[in-house]
């Protein structure tokens, strides 16, 4: 995958783990999304999540439009 800014592109990777990967590795992985990093998830039917760090304007988004966040 890349991003096109202008004349500068970008090449983005993104590792990608099994469910069960994130499950017998969740406190190491977690870890290295709240260091910055941005870790995906695939299940056995190939459906992706994507785990990202949380800057002020998710968290502003999540709390004012989420029931749930407040």
């Amino acid at each position: 995958m890349y991003w096109d800014y202008g004349n500068n592109i970008h090449i983005l990777t993104m590792e990608f783990y099994s469910v069960e990967y994130w499950q017998e590795n969740w406190e190491t992985l977690m870890e290295r999304v709240e260091n910055g990093e941005t870790i995906g998830v695939e299940n056995n039917r190939g459906e992706r999540a994507v785990m990202v760090p949380a800057d002020d304007e998710l968290i502003r988004i999540y709390t004012e439009q989420n029931n749930e966040g407040s």
